[in-house]
């Protein structure tokens, strides 16, 4: 956490020092393959975002875009950063005057002509450790469906004290990322 904004220079900086890290958790893989993961406890949510190929691929434009993120005010940085394994990214939170900083990197991508998301897991230096993943899917009646999974515990003692906030917060945010993906794919 650090007061203002850092120069994107900075910001650099701390992406090429993560860079070459390992992610900080040894479940990789488990919010989009729980089955994998037998014991592993995430929370979930979904949302409806329409239905048909138009509704698809505008929640898959969503994710490429970092809709979701929006919906929590939070800034990706870089703002571009491609949607692919390896990528290493910063998300960004404004908390009044104060930057909460954390380094994730994507570990899964999932492109296929029904499904497309993916999972970003923690750096070190990040509060929690574990993984987020995004995953928009046409199904078989052609409804289209967007779901966020969360699988991540506080990494420090601070952050252990106030897990309990933490929750409520991440709770809330996987509904603010879903309103944000539904009003960026047409469908609030």
């Amino acid at each position: 956490m650090r007061l203002g904004r850092p120069s994107n220079a900075q910001l650099d900086a701390l992406i090429a020092r993560k860079a070459g890290l390992a992610v900080s958790y040894d479940f990789v893989g488990s919010t989009l393959h729980p089955d994998q993961w037998p014991g592993r406890t995430q929370y979930t949510k979904s949302r409806d975002l329409g239905s048909g190929v138009e509704a698809f691929e505008a929640g898959v434009g969503g994710l490429r875009s970092w809709a979701c993120h929006g919906g929590i005010d939070a800034e990706i940085y870089p703002a571009d950063a491609p949607i692919e394994e390896g990528t290493t990214l910063l998300v960004i939170l404004a908390v009044g005057p104060m930057r909460i900083i954390v380094p994730d990197r994507i570990v899964a991508v999932i492109d296929e002509p029904d499904r497309f998301g993916f999972a970003y897991g923690t750096l070190p230096g990040h509060q929690e450790v574990g993984e987020e993943s995004y995953l928009v899917e046409r199904h078989g009646d052609g409804r289209v469906t967007a779901t966020i999974a969360v699988d991540a515990r506080a990494a420090t003692k601070a952050a252990r004290a106030i897990a309990p906030v933490v929750t409520v917060f991440q709770r809330a945010a996987l509904k603010r990322y879903l309103a944000a993906l539904a009003a960026a794919a047409g469908s609030s």
